[in-house]
């Protein structure tokens, strides 16, 4: 009863009332809400507070930034569907505030083709060095067919496209990477999925997310800028749940010292053989990898590697490990099981 009572009196000011539909259509920094009600950031904190102690809104801080997105109260739902009421879009304060909500879509759109025009030169360098990207993600979409993605992680966002691949197929799908920049990139990139798709700061390190939490995730050109790779993939394995997978697509091991130099590659790709050690040794067994090259790019022509790991949970009684969870009968084509 204190719940609802809470959540009437927090959506009976008109202003939290707005601050709702907005958030309820697409999460918001802070400024931006500030800039669409025309308001000044503390007044609008105030209200945030109100509404975050509801649960109707939820904080998350990124970098030196602040978003807000739906909260976790129960009947959230319920109030969402309130929400697309057609009367609700006649109002004219509404039609004001929804016509501002895309002019903040197209400035973040416009922030991300600047970011992506400045660093075309470089990422272009870097892809006349290797298979084409779509190659690469058709690969990565057949072997991923032959399970349920569940829970996704994508880890080392960058630019969001992992999430813009698979967050459909999910269950839920929640986005990390350690710099506000980029993560202000894939949020403009996947506009449309942001409402389904968790997006957070953080390191592969020390990923901020409990045991057991997703059932797949991806470290999709990543692994390279680690100093310590084992450790990555220990903490990619702990916040596996119970026959979870972990796919990696990067370098195998080349000879390319440019991208040590110039592209800041801890990391001169990864031989198969130290890639399963590193699997077994985060308690995981490789069950697939495929190699995807193009010699004819160029002399240095790279190897796109990709492999998948499965959790292996051992019986806390006995010691023991539990059988791998089966693979599908039909395994995607060109995939290399590794015993």
């Amino acid at each position: 009863m204190d719940n609802i009572l809470n959540i009437m009196r927090a959506l009976a000011d008109p202003t939290r009332l707005r601050m709702a539909l907005l958030v309820s259509a697409m999460e918001l920094s802070v400024g931006e809400m500030a800039l669409i009600l025309d308001q000044s950031q503390p007044r609008v904190s105030r209200h945030i507070r109100i509404l975050d102690e509801a649960g109707i809104i939820k904080r998350r801080k990124e970098g030196s930034w602040v978003f807000l997105r739906n909260g976790s109260f129960p009947q959230l739902d319920k109030l969402n569907a309130l929400f697309q009421s057609s009367e609700i879009f006649q109002s004219h304060i509404v039609k004001s505030d929804m016509e501002k909500l895309e002019k903040v879509r197209a400035d973040r759109a416009e922030m991300a083709e600047a970011y992506f025009a400045n660093h075309a030169s470089e990422w272009d360098q870097i892809r006349s060095l290797h298979i084409d990207e779509q190659v690469v993600e058709q690969e990565m979409q057949r072997i991923l067919s032959a399970y349920s993605l569940g829970r996704l992680l994508d880890v080392g966002t960058g630019t969001g496209r992992m999430i813009e691949l698979f967050a459909g197929q999910s269950d839920y799908a929640a986005a990390i990477d350690n710099s506000p920049e980029m993560l202000r990139v894939a949020r403009a990139k996947i506009d449309r999925l942001a409402s389904k798709v968790e997006m957070m700061l953080g390191d592969f390190n020390d990923l901020p997310i409990d045991n057991d939490s997703f059932d797949t995730l991806i470290l999709h050109q990543v692994l390279h800028y680690a100093q310590n790779p084992q450790r990555a993939i220990k903490e990619a394995s702990r916040v596996l749940s119970e026959n979870g997978r972990l796919m990696i697509v990067d370098f195998s091991s080349h000879n390319v010292e440019d991208l040590r130099k110039y592209h800041a590659h801890a990391r001169l790709g990864f031989s198969n053989d130290m890639m399963k050690q590193n699997f077994r040794n985060a308690g995981l067994h490789m069950v697939h990898h495929t190699d995807l090259s193009n010699t004819e790019k160029s002399d240095n022509a790279l190897t796109v590697s990709i492999w998948l790991g499965q959790k292996i949970n051992r019986d806390k009684n006995q010691g023991t490990d539990h059988p791998i969870h089966k693979l599908p009968n039909k395994l995607p084509n060109k995939l290399k099981v590794i015993k």
